[in-house]
């Protein structure tokens, strides 16, 4: 192991040995179900990272190749172990190589998500919608929206969103963060809250269907603390404007 490998952690060692073990027996991995005996779980590890380092993405597109069963260690009595090495003994001239195949190194860019904020507020006179994007190098883009169909503020919430998700396909926004001001329509969007309102139902579905994988839910946030500058104050008074 070279002097940075020295400092993984336990779990990213065990990831290390697998990847390590899938190159030097690829062929057998190719051709063969291989069972993973382990006391941790490296595949899932992996898998269930939301973000991924240069290192950690080169893991997952090995590890992903392959059909790879996680089986959890049993308990191994002493004296059966003692018995397999005594049975098994290595040869005099076996010697331990960490040395990896002349392989280039598979890496995949990990790029910062964009994030979207939405708000959407029915007044008196109209009903508007405000979306916001910051782009991963920290750009700005706004849009506001007048709808001309009087509606509840939970309506104008949804169709900010829905109008949201339409822009981010348009612009190919690969990944998504999504910040609300209104906790009750990202729990409903979630499935935390269940939608009672006849209306409100079609409005869920229409989002829904626009939802993406890759997008996120970090939970409220108001807009105007996360960013300065009127053109962020999303509240009553301006959505209209």
């Amino acid at each position: 192991m070279i002097p940075n490998e020295l400092n993984y952690s336990p779990i990213e060692k065990l990831c290390l040995a697998l990847v390590f073990a899938i190159q030097k027996l690829k062929y057998y991995f190719q051709v063969h179900t291989v069972h993973q005996i382990s006391k941790a779980n490296p595949i899932k590890y992996v898998m269930s990272k939301l973000v991924l380092s240069d290192r950690l993405a080169s893991w997952y597109l090995q590890l992903q190749q392959f059909e790879i069963i996680y089986v959890p260690q049993k308990a191994i009595k002493g004296q059966i172990l003692a018995d397999f090495l005594a049975e098994h003994p290595l040869p005099a001239e076996w010697e331990l190589s960490d040395d990896l195949p002349d392989e280039d190194v598979m890496k995949i860019e990990i790029r910062p998500p964009w994030t979207m904020y939405f708000d959407g507020a029915a007044h008196q006179e109209s009903v508007g919608t405000r979306v916001v994007f910051i782009t991963p190098q920290q750009d700005m883009l706004s849009y506001s929206f007048t709808l001309s169909q009087r509606c509840s503020n939970n309506m104008a919430e949804y169709q900010a969103f829905i109008l949201g998700l339409e822009i981010a396909i348009e612009l190919s926004v690969p990944q998504l963060k999504v910040y609300g001001d209104s906790q009750l329509i990202l729990n409903q969007l979630t499935g935390k809250y269940e939608v009672r309102k006849p209306e409100l139902m079609k409005k869920q579905e229409d989002a829904l269907a626009g939802l993406a994988s890759s997008i996120a839910y970090p939970g409220k946030e108001s807009m105007a603390s996360q960013m300065t500058g009127d053109g962020l104050s999303l509240t009553t008074s301006n959505m209209g404007d």
